[in-house]
């Protein structure tokens, strides 16, 4: 199992192929566990070094957006361009860098970082709900690629558009994105494999749960029958995966804020052994249910269609999939949401 580094933002991992950059592999190895005494402190100086990297990154964005409205004419403007688009991209702030990028692309169509000011307008555009135009303009980007090495950018890119689409419930959306990619590629097994693994993912939405009971790390059943009346958030995880562990502060406030609503979490861990699990659930104090997939007496990852961590699916309170792959704003954002009161989870489906 795979698991997503948080702070290297795959596409510009592959805008490297494009000769735009030069970021190393976005895709971590599995770490060593953080278990036992050390788990809460690892995970608080974390926090701690988040927030300053994000601080930097504001500054340095402010910085180069004076520079490039300055300068217009200097001769490093594409690497301010450059600096900037990769800053938005890693930390996905699209929409208000847009008016940049589309500058950019108004003034210098063939400029060496065309296609980082493309990904900054597209996803720009599905931030704000507009798919559609985000369509058209990944239509457009992956239209103009012209060779098969630029196959891992275009499929990143389908990646986090089609996770945008999803998150907002445009699951018709996605399935487009991954329509668009596999028809550019049409001869790339691996990747045709792998669209359809994602569409397999995107025909769970609508439908019940394919599982009903498992058993948590205690041994005592988990009956999601009985968490009818309730959103159930089911979450992937692992005591090794860096993002994982990042993402558990905004389960916690989730669930701190919305558990007497009518929301509950459900964890499920991919990590060898339970134990693992144990201690870690027991040394960081997390409340919610916790399951441990070797053990649970179901393969919820199968069963879930789960290719790399962190993820999860979000079950309506009739047990149906609504969302899949809330983290961070966009969980506090959708549950802020459903939770209103009277409102009725909506079940649209992927086909």
């Amino acid at each position: 199992m795979k698991s997503r580094y948080e702070t290297l933002h795959p596409l510009i991992l592959s805008l490297a192929v494009l000769g735009a950059s030069s970021a190393a592999s976005s895709w971590a190895q599995e770490p060593a566990a953080t278990t036992g005494a050390n788990a809460p402190e690892a995970a608080t100086a974390a926090t701690r070094v988040s927030q300053i990297l994000t601080a930097h990154d504001r500054s340095l964005t402010r910085s180069l957006r004076v520079y490039i409205e300055k300068n217009p004419k200097a001769e490093d403007l594409d690497q301010a361009y450059l600096n900037l688009f990769e800053v938005a991209i890693k930390n996905d702030w699209f929409t208000e860098n847009e008016d940049v990028a589309r500058d950019y692309l108004a003034k210098r169509p063939r400029g060496s970082v065309r296609s980082m000011s493309q990904i900054v307008s597209t996803m720009a555009r599905a931030q704000a709900g507009q798919f559609d135009q985000a369509l058209a303009a990944f239509t457009d980007l992956v239209g103009g690629l012209e060779s098969s090495e630029q196959l891992d950018f275009a499929s990143n890119f389908a990646d986090s558009l089609a996770t945008e689409a999803s998150v907002a419930g445009e699951f018709e959306s996605a399935r487009k994105i991954y329509s668009i990619l596999s028809q550019k590629f049409p001869t790339d097994t691996d990747l045709q494999d792998h669209v359809q693994d994602l569409l397999e993912r995107l025909d769970r939405v609508g439908k019940p749960s394919p599982i009903e009971q498992v058993v948590d790390i205690a041994g005592k059943p988990i009956d999601f029958k009985s968490l009818r009346g309730k959103y159930v958030l089911i979450d992937f995880w692992a005591t090794w995966c860096a993002p994982c562990q990042a993402d558990l502060p905004v389960l916690e406030e989730a669930y701190a804020k919305h558990k007497d609503q009518g929301f509950e979490i459900v964890s499920v861990s991919l990590d060898e052994t339970s134990e693992a699990v144990s201690d870690y659930v027991r040394q960081r104090k997390i409340s919610w249910p916790q399951v441990h997939n070797g053990s649970s007496g179901k393969d919820m990852v199968d069963a879930f269609a789960v290719g790399a961590i962190p993820a999860n699916v979000l079950l309506g309170p009739d047990g149906r999939v609504v969302r899949l792959d809330l983290r961070g704003k966009n969980l506090s954002r959708t549950l802020d949401t459903l939770l209103k009161s009277g409102e009725k989870p909506q079940n649209r489906p992927a086909r």
